[in-house]
C-alpha cells in the first residue's frame, strides 16, 4: 500500500524515533518534503509503543484527535493459537451459534453487560507482523501437522489501547495485509474487508479448511481495503470496575461498568483488539501464511475509496393499502428529493417527460460518512394501480439513481408474498451474508415472480448502527422492485432503522427509537405488525384492539400479525426468559382478534406450530389430508417462525414442544411462499440449497 501522507510525517519522525519510538513505515516507494505543518502533525501523533495492558495510549495522550497514524510496528506484541483447537469453545459466544467469541478484547461485554468468558492469557506471544508454517519465516513459525501440512486454521491477536477521545475520532482504517489461503479478519470481534479468498457460503466451524482458490506455496495474496463503518472501534473493552447486577426479566446475572480507569489527567481508556482467522485450503496444503503491512488510523481522505453514490439504499416499503407504495433512500444532496414513475418494462426507455413526480415529505440528515460526507433520508409515498408495470428513479437534480421496474399485480382473485426474517446481515461476514441473501432472494423470486410483496419479520442487520451493514442488505437490486412489510428486529433496534424503512400507518403504540405497531390492509388481507422490541405487551394488545375497531367497517378474508420474537419456537430463543411474558399477554389478544396467521423470526430455526387457541392445540380439526397439513375451517391461529433467510447464523433445536407440528433446521437459508384467496391460505417453505420443499400447510375456509 502506497500512502504518501503518512510517509511525509513519518519521515519527521525519524528524527526523535530513538528516544520517544515511532511508527513503523508503511510500504511506499514515494516520498517528498514535509511542509513545516505536516511534520509539527507527524510528532504530535507520534506512537509510544506501550503495551495493551498498560492502560496507556498507544498515543500521547494530549492528543485527542488521532491524524493519519500506522498502528503496525516491527515490535508489535501478538497473541497466536496454533494448537488445532477451537478458541470459541466456551465462550459466551458459543452457545449462540456464533464463531468470533474468541475475536473481542478480554473482558468484552455482549451488549455492555455480559462477559464474552474468553482469556489469551495461555497463548503464545510473538512480537512482529509476520506469522507462517514454513521454517524459513523471517517471523512466528506455526506448527503443523505431523506430516507437516498447514492445520486447518490458525488464530492470531493484537491488542493496543488508545483513550476513549481518541477511538472516537476514527473515521476510517486502511489496512494493507498479506495471506496464504484465506482470512478473516476482526475489529473488535466485528469482520471487516471483503471475501479474503474465503468461500462464498463462509464457514460452518472454526476449525475447517476451505479457500475459493488455493495458494501456491510461497506465495500470497496482497489486499488493501478501507473499513469505512468504524463503530466497532468505540465496541472494545473500556477497563475499569465491573460490579455484578441481577437481571430479573431474563433471571441472570451481567456486569455494568460501575467506575473506568482513568490516568492522571483523567483519560479513560479502550482496549481494540485485531483478530485474524487464518485457513489452510486443504489438509495437504504445505503452507498457511499471514502478514500484517498497515493499519493506518484516518488515511488521507484523499486516498480513500470515493463514495460516489449520489443515492443509495432504495427502499420500497408497502403502503397504506394496495393502492400506494412507500418510499425511502438515503442522498448526498439536502435538498428536497422526488420519486418520478412511469409506466413501461424498458429502464433504458425512462422519460422524465411522461412521469409523474411526487415530493419526498421528509429530509432528514441520517449519518455522516468519514468527516464530511453527510447523508440525507428521504421519504416519499406513490399512488399506484394494479395490474400494471412502472419505472421510477429517486433523487433530484443533485443526483439520481438507477432506474428500477416495479410491477403490481391483479389480486382480484388472490395474490402471492415471499415471507422469511433474519438476514441479519454481518453476523457471520458481510460478503458471505450478502451472498446467501442474494441466492435467498433470486430463489424466492424465481418461485414466485409474481409475488406482490415480501414479508420480513426483522432482524436486517446485526449491529444497528452499522451503515455497513444496510448498504450490503439493500445490494440485492431485486429488493427496488418489491414492496417489503418491515418487522423491527432486535439487532435492528437504532434510530438508523427509521433512515431505511418508510412504514405506513404508525402508531404511538410498541413505540422506540427504532419504530413502532403500525398495519396496512392488501386486498382482502388486515396485516398488523408489532415492534416486539417494546416490552410493553399491554401497548401491543391496545394497538390490536384499536386497529380492529378502527378497520370494523372494513370486510377482510384473512388477518395476519406479524413481529420478530417468536412466542412459538422451536430452537434456543424458545427458552429465553421474555418468551412466556409476551405470551402471556399476547395470545389472548391474538385469539380475541381472530387472527388467522401469526408470521414470526428471531429463533433461526423453522417452526410451524398446530392449530392454537387459548395457548393450547385445537383439537378435533378437520383435515383433507392424511398428513394433517390442509386444514378447513379450523378454529385457532397458525403460527409460523422462519429460520435464517441468508445463512447467517443459525440456533439448535431444543425440546420437542406440545405445540409444535412441525420443526427443523437444515442449517441452510430458507424462505417461504404464500398465497392468499378469498377461501384459501397456503404456505410452501423451501430450502435454498436443493429448493426442496420441506414445509407445506393449507387453511380452507369453506361456507
Amino acid at each position: 500500500m502506497k500512502n504518501k501522507k503518512l510517509i511525509l510525517f513519518l519521515i519527521g519522525l525519524l528524527a526523535i524515533a530513538a528516544v520517544l519510538g515511532a511508527c513503523t513505515n508503511p510500504s511506499s516507494d514515494d516520498a517528498e518534503t514535509d511542509s513545516p505543518e505536516e511534520t509539527e502533525a507527524a510528532e504530535k501523533t507520534e506512537t509510544t509503543n506501550k503495551s495493551a495492558t498498560s492502560l496507556e495510549s498507544l498515543f500521547d495522550t494530549d492528543i485527542t484527535s488521532l491524524e493519519t497514524v500506522n498502528v503496525v510496528d516491527e515490535d508489535m506484541e501478538w497473541r497466536y493459537y496454533d494448537d488445532d483447537k477451537d478458541p470459541n469453545a466456551g465462550t459466551w459466544y458459543e452457545g449462540w451459534n456464533k464463531r468470533n467469541g474468541w475475536a473481542y478484547p478480554e473482558g468484552w461485554l455482549d451488549w455492555g453487560t455480559i462477559p464474552m468468558e474468553f482469556t489469551e492469557e495461555d497463548w503464545p506471544t510473538y512480537e512482529g507482523t509476520v506469522f507462517s508454517t514454513s521454517p524459513e519465516t523471517d517471523g512466528q513459525v506455526l506448527a503443523t501437522t505431523e506430516d507437516s501440512k498447514a492445520k486447518s486454521t490458525y488464530f492470531l491477536r493484537h491488542t493496543f489501547t488508545l483513550t476513549q477521545e481518541q477511538a472516537e475520532s476514527i473515521y476510517a482504517l486502511e489496512i494493507t495485509a498479506r495471506y496464504n489461503d484465506a482470512m478473516t479478519m476482526y475489529i473488535n470481534g466485528s469482520p471487516v474487508g471483503g471475501f479474503h479468498n474465503i468461500p462464498t457460503d463462509n464457514y460452518s466451524e472454526n476449525m475447517e479448511y476451505g479457500a475459493q482458490e488455493e495458494v501456491a506455496d510461497g506465495e500470497f495474496i496482497e489486499e488493501t481495503f478501507i473499513v469505512d463503518d468504524v463503530s466497532s472501534i468505540t465496541n472494545g473493552y473500556v477497563p475499569g470496575e465491573y460490579e455484578e447486577v441481577y437481571d430479573e426479566e431474563n433471571d441472570m446475572i451481567t456486569h455494568e461498568l460501575s467506575e473506568a480507569t482513568t490516568d492522571d489527567d483523567g483519560n479513560t481508556f479502550m482496549n481494540i483488539t485485531i483478530a485474524v482467522e487464518l485457513h489452510a485450503y486443504d489438509p495437504d496444503d504445505n503452507e498457511a501464511s499471514f502478514e500484517l503491512v498497515d493499519v493506518i488510523l484516518n488515511p488521507d481522505e484523499t486516498e480513500l475509496a470515493a463514495d460516489s453514490e449520489a443515492v443509495k439504499n432504495v427502499s420500497v416499503n408497502t403502503g397504506a393499502d394496495e393502492d400506494s407504495i412507500n418510499f425511502t433512500w438515503n442522498a448526498l444532496s439536502s435538498e428536497t428529493g422526488y420519486v418520478e414513475v412511469v409506466e413501461g418494462t424498458d429502464p433504458e426507455a425512462f422519460s422524465i417527460e411522461d412521469a409523474t413526480v411526487y415530493e419526498a415529505d421528509s429530509t432528514e440528515l441520517a449519518y455522516t460518512k468519514f468527516t464530511e460526507t453527510d447523508y440525507y433520508t428521504n421519504k416519499a409515498t406513490v399512488e399506484v394501480e394494479r395490474d400494471t408495470d412502472y419505472l421510477y428513479r429517486v433523487g433530484n437534480e443533485d443526483g439520481y439513481s438507477q432506474v428500477f421496474p416495479l410491477r403490481t399485480q391483479d389480486i382480484a382473485d388472490g395474490y402471492e408474498a415471499i415471507f422469511l426474517a433474519d438476514a441479519q446481515i454481518g453476523t457471520g461476514t458481510i460478503p458471505t451474508d450478502v451472498f446467501g441473501w442474494e441466492e435467498t432472494l433470486a430463489h424466492a423470486f424465481e418461485t414466485a415472480p409474481d409475488a406482490s410483496m415480501i414479508l420480513n419479520a426483522g432482524d436486517f442487520v446485526d449491529a444497528p448502527d452499522k451503515e455497513s451493514e444496510y448498504d450490503a442488505y439493500f445490494e440485492p437490486e431485486i429488493l427496488a422492485s418489491y414492496p417489503t412489510a418491515s418487522a423491527v428486529g432486535n439487532h435492528d433496534v437504532a434510530p438508523n432503522y427509521k433512515n431505511h424503512f418508510n412504514e405506513p400507518n404508525l402508531t404511538s403504540y410498541g413505540e422506540d427509537e427504532a419504530g413502532s405497531d403500525y398495519y396496512f390492509t392488501y386486498g382482502n388481507v388486515l396485516y398488523l405488525v408489532l415492534n416486539a422490541n417494546n416490552m410493553n405487551n399491554e401497548e401491543h394488545v391496545q394497538f390490536l384492539e384499536e386497529t380492529m375497531e378502527e378497520t370494523a367497517d372494513q370486510e377482510f378474508d384473512w388477518k395476519v400479525l406479524m413481529f420478530h420474537q417468536s412466542i412459538y419456537a422451536a430452537g434456543k430463543q424458545s427458552e429465553s426468559e421474555d418468551v412466556p411474558i409476551r405470551r402471556d399477554v399476547l395470545v389472548p389478544a391474538i385469539d380475541e382478534s381472530g387472527i388467522d396467521v401469526v408470521l414470526m423470526g428471531h429463533d433461526h430455526a423453522y417452526a410451524r406450530t398446530h392449530q392454537m387457541h387459548n395457548f393450547e392445540p385445537v383439537e378435533d380439526v378437520e383435515f383433507e389430508d392424511e398428513n394433517q397439513t390442509a386444514a378447513v375451517n379450523p378454529e385457532g391461529t397458525l403460527y409460523i417462525t422462519s429460520s435464517s433467510a441468508s445463512g447467517s447464523k443459525y440456533y439448535d433445536l431444543v425440546e420437542e414442544y406440545d405445540y409444535l407440528a412441525f420443526r427443523e433446521q437444515f442449517y441452510v437459508p430458507t424462505f417461504s411462499h404464500i398465497s392468499f384467496t378469498e377461501d384459501t391460505f397456503a404456505i410452501t417453505s423451501y430450502r435454498t440449497d436443493t429448493m426442496e420443499e420441506f414445509d407445506s400447510y393449507t387453511i380452507r375456509k369453506s361456507e
